[in-house]
Parts: C-alpha cells; structure tokens; sequence
C-alpha cells in the first residue's frame, strides 16, 4: 500500500509542478483605474520600453514551475502575456533570462539526485499615460 501511496505522491508532485509560475510585485501605481483584457491586447517587448510616455506598474517573474517543467520560452511569454492581460497591463517589456538551482525548499532537490536548473523570465508591466497618437 505505500508503494502505491508513494507513486500517488510523486505522480501529485510532477502534475502540480509543470508548467510555470508568475510572481507580480506592484512596484508604482498607474495612472488610471485597470481592468483586465484579451491577451491579444497586450503588446509583448522584447528590445526595450517604448518612447512612448509610460509608467511602470509591476515587476514580472515568470519561472519554471519545477525541475520538471516542459514549458519553454514560448509557453512563458505566453503566461507573462496573459498575467499583464489579468492585469490591465497595456504592454509587457522583457527585461532578460534568469536561472537557478533548485535550493533546499524545492521538492525535487529532496526527490531527485541532480535536479536541473529552472529557466526564468523576468519583464515589466507597463501602462501608457496617454492615448495613441492617430496614424494618418
């Protein structure tokens, strides 16, 4: 029966423990009230902020969920999309690539011998201050 609790228990752990995960820290409030919006909506930036005026609102961390994370830089932009989306971000600005060793606190560093590192993405939440400017 703990062979089979054990299986159960591993098998929880990858399950809740793919994909990736998102940390928002609010870092100025924006300059009018925020609402949430299609992904679709939200600009991605990957060369910089843009020289339109704007205030940055939040700090983004997008991270491998877990050792065992099958999500690449695609399916983390796309979750970094959707959280400035959840938001009411108007355009997310990728600031660079992160990665860590799992530390004493991950579980696979307890259930795996060499754990591979975990792959991050860090960005900024932007809000523009005010309207586009009419293309003629």
């Amino acid at each position: 029966m703990s062979t089979k609790l054990s299986l159960l228990s591993f098998t929880l752990l990858l399950a809740v423990g793919c994909g990736t995960s998102i940390q928002a820290t609010a870092i100025n409030p924006a300059p009018r009230p925020l609402s949430p919006r299609p992904p679709a909506s939200v600009e991605l930036l990957t060369s910089g902020a843009p020289q339109r005026s704007h205030v940055d609102v939040a700090f983004l961390e997008a991270e491998e969920a877990s050792s065992f994370s099958t999500h690449g830089t695609p399916e983390m932009l796309a979750k970094l999309r959707e959280r400035g989306a959840q938001m009411g971000c108007d355009a997310v600005v990728i600031g660079g690539l992160s990665s860590r060793d799992p530390g004493i606190g991950d579980a696979e560093a307890w259930i795996v011998e060499h754990p591979k590192g975990r792959k991050g993405i860090y960005a900024t939440c932007i809000v523009y201050t005010e309207p586009p400017v009419a293309r003629q």
